[in-house]
């Protein structure tokens, strides 16, 4: 497909991803195009074992190109991404109009799928990227990808590496840190590490995306969820779950409280232990860990929007009726995780 052919159907998709209002069906269709239009572009067999293979850090697995590369097909995980670094992007040129956004993207997998989009609304004067990923097939087909958009002018730099040990050229600065390296619950991928390592290099303005990720105790209903689930776009309120306070939170402030120490061998995020009052316990029938993800600004991830928001069970109170809560600790290391010990009376 020709270059320009190629440019005109992603600034197409584009519009629809970041539109204000768009039907689920168009949405869904348009994920659909993006994928195909990447996978046409790069070349990624799909169907090749070693795409499918995952590597194993020191803070957790980087998953394979092929997994990586489906994660588009979260719609609305996809449409909330772009949309929130798209008026990120905007924020940071009304402050500074006369010099391009410079993004530091860790984890890009074989697409730089979050990103990618939005070079169809901006020039290279407006947006620089430093793309940062540990996978060499993601890499080769990243470059691809650049190569079949034309998208030269907006790389500043691509570096193969693992990010969670990275260190930033001092030549180099980031306006944005985006990095999407995680799955529910924040488990067994290097999000935590990464984002510990890299945002303390970068300047204090700097803008994190997502903005921040917090971890609750739930109680959840699943009959009220099947309910509220089996209706298609439902905008009522979810009244099927009840958080309790962040039990585990990555942010700006948090991780910079914590820099200093993070890398001493003796530093632990602090255990928390969470109760639930009986009449709590009596209106719902599973204990889980959620997550919320405030993306930029009003743009997040609710619980149950994405796969990244699904609960994590943990007992079902039809079964184990004398749990009351959990003790908590997000723990480091090759399988991250937060680690849970139910409590009960």
């Amino acid at each position: 497909m020709p270059t320009n052919e190629v440019k005109k159907k992603l600034a197409k998709i584009t519009q629809t991803l970041i539109s204000e209002e768009v039907d689920s069906g168009v949405l869904k269709n348009s994920i659909e195009e993006l994928k195909l239009l990447l996978e046409r572009v790069s070349g990624l067999n799909q169907k090749g074992v070693v795409n499918s293979e995952n590597i194993a850090l020191l803070a957790g697995k980087a998953i394979g190109p092929k997994w990586a590369g489906m994660c588009l097909e979260d719609t609305t995980r996809t449409r909330k991404f772009i949309t929130g670094i798209h008026k990120a992007i905007q924020e940071v040129l009304i402050k500074n109009p006369k010099k391009p956004v410079t993004i530091l993207y860790a984890g890009t997998g074989p697409y730089a799928t979050l990103i990618l989009p939005l070079l169809s609304l901006y020039k290279p004067s407006e947006l620089q990227l430093i793309l940062l990923e540990v996978n060499t097939i993601s890499i080769e087909n990243l470059k691809k990808i650049i190569k079949g958009f034309d998208a030269y002018e907006y790389i500043k730099a691509i570096y193969h590496c693992d990010a969670s040990n990275f260190i930033i050229p001092s030549e180099f600065d980031a306006d944005i840190l985006l990095l999407e390296c995680m799955q529910h619950a924040l488990l067994r991928e290097p999000q935590v590490d990464i984002t510990y390592n890299l945002l303390p290099q970068l300047k204090k303005e700097a803008i994190l995306i997502p903005e921040k990720i917090s971890l609750h105790l739930a109680l959840i209903d699943t009959d009220k969820k099947k309910e509220y689930l089996s209706i298609e776009d439902n905008k009522s309120e979810k009244d099927y779950y009840e958080n309790s306070e962040a039990v585990f939170t990555l942010n700006k402030a948090e991780i910079l409280q914590n820099s200093l120490n993070f890398k001493k061998e003796s530093f632990h995020f602090p255990e928390k232990e969470t109760h639930f009052s009986k009449e709590q316990l009596g209106n719902y029938d599973f204990i889980a860990v959620s997550t919320e993800i405030t993306i930029f600004k009003n743009i997040s991830l609710e619980i149950d929007e994405s796969g990244l928001t699904v609960p994590l069970l943990l007992a079902d109170l039809n079964y184990d009726q004398n749990v009351i809560g959990a003790k908590t600790q997000y723990i480091m290391g090759t399988d991250p995780g937060l680690a849970s010990q139910l409590v009960r009376s």
